[in-house]
């Protein structure tokens, strides 16, 4: 009977072995545990991201209608003539239409590229963002207290500008020593 059971067709029609008792053990899920993607934290996040994507297909409609526009301009009816075909040529209108395209192709672009960095890092305003980089750039060992940081550009010119007076002052003084 043994010989029958080894051979494989036999075997794979016969009847399953029963489960053991104790079934094995589950692996452990992962440590990490993120919010989920329909919490409103992470809709707020995708949400700009969402936004920068339909700013992109405006845009990207926009600037096909242009180009349209464009090559229809330039194309001389049937039965015109064609000694001055690019009656109204302007370089100084093209060039700022495609500056205006331009820009709204990359802003838009810009804006879901933050969006969908603001949900994959989990960062939801700009006082986390600037958070998460200040612990990366290990701002605290660099300033002791928080009121030392300077949180706009003008007190950063007003901090160098002091730093400025105090360094000279310092070689000054280390000249009437000598």
């Amino acid at each position: 009977m043994e010989a029958v059971q080894k051979i494989p067709i036999l075997r794979m029609m016969s009847r399953p072995t029963a489960a053991p008792v104790n079934p094995p053990l589950r692996p452990a899920e992962s440590a990490y545990e993120g919010t989920p993607v329909t919490s409103p934290r992470s809709l707020r996040q995708l949400s700009i991201y969402f936004l920068g994507s339909a700013c992109l297909l405006a845009s990207t409609a926009i600037t096909r209608k242009a180009v349209w526009r464009r090559q229809l301009r330039i194309k001389p009816k049937f039965y015109e003539a064609n000694t001055n075909p690019h009656e109204y040529f302007s370089p100084f209108s093209d060039a700022c239409q495609a500056l205006n395209l331009a820009t709204m192709n990359c802003v838009s672009v810009g804006i879901m590229a933050l969006g969908g960095a603001m949900w994959t890092f989990d960062i939801a305003n700009l006082k986390e963002a600037r958070a998460v980089l200040r612990s990366r750039l290990n701002y605290d060992r660099i300033y002791q207290s928080e009121g030392d940081v300077p949180n706009s550009i003008s007190e950063m010119i007003a901090a160098s500008g002091q730093m400025r007076i105090i360094e000279e002052d310092e070689k000054e003084g280390s000249e009437k020593n000598q």
